[in-house]
C-alpha cells in the first residue's frame, strides 16, 4: 500500500515551482535509486514491504522486522549505498553533474545519526534489547543534538557569506 500524504503534494508544488526541469529529474531520479537500494535488500533478506509513506519530510518504507540485526542493517545501509555508488559511477565517467552530487549529497545525508535517516535508524536497531541500552540511548541523544548543532552552525556559516 501507498499513502500519499498532503504535505507531499505541497512539497512537490513547490519543487516545480522552483526548480527547474534537469533539477526536478535528477531528484526524483536520485530519490528512487535510494528507495530501490532499500527494495532489492528487502527482497534479497526475504522482508516484506508493508507500506510506503510519502511526505514532505521524504519517502517512509514501513517493512516487517528484520530476522536479524545483520538483514536489518543491510537493508538500511542499502539506500545510501545505492547512492553513493551511483555518485562514484557517474565520477569514474566524468559525468559531474546534478545528480552526481545530489547522490552523494543523499547518499551522507541519509546516513546521519536521525532516527528518521537511515543511520540514525541503524543505530537506535543497534541499541535495542542491549544491556545498557538507556545509557546508550543517552549517548545517542547527545551525539544527535551535537550533530544537529553543527549542521546548524554550518548552514548559519554558509548563510552569512551571501
Amino acid at each position: 500500500m501507498i499513502r500519499v500524504g498532503f504535505t507531499f503534494l505541497l512539497f512537490n508544488a513547490l519543487l516545480f515551482m522552483f526548480c527547474d526541469t534537469e533539477m526536478i529529474a535528477s531528484f526524483y531520479a536520485v530519490c528512487l535509486l535510494h528507495e530501490l537500494g532499500h527494495i532489492a535488500a528487502l527482497r534479497l533478506t526475504g522482508g516484506e514491504l508493508r507500506r510506503v509513506e510519502l511526505s514532505f519530510f521524504g519517502i517512509r518504507m514501513v517493512a516487517a522486522p528484520a530476522a536479524d540485526i545483520g538483514r536489518g542493517a543491510f537493508v538500511l545501509l542499502s539506500g545510501p549505498a545505492a547512492n553513493l555508488l551511483l555518485y562514484a559511477v557517474l565520477t569514474a565517467l566524468g559525468v559531474c553533474g546534478r545528480t552526481a552530487r545530489l547522490s552523494l549529497a543523499a547518499g551522507l545525508f541519509n546516513l546521519l545519526p536521525f532516527s528518521s535517516l537511515d543511520g540514525g535508524a541503524l543505530l537506535d536497531m543497534l541499541a535495542a534489547g542491549r544491556v545498557r541500552e538507556r545509557e546508550i540511548r543517552v549517548c545517542l541523544t547527545a551525539v544527535r543534538v551535537l550533530c544537529a548543532a553543527e549542521l546548524l552552525a554550518l548552514i548559519a556559516a554558509e548563510m552569512a557569506k551571501t
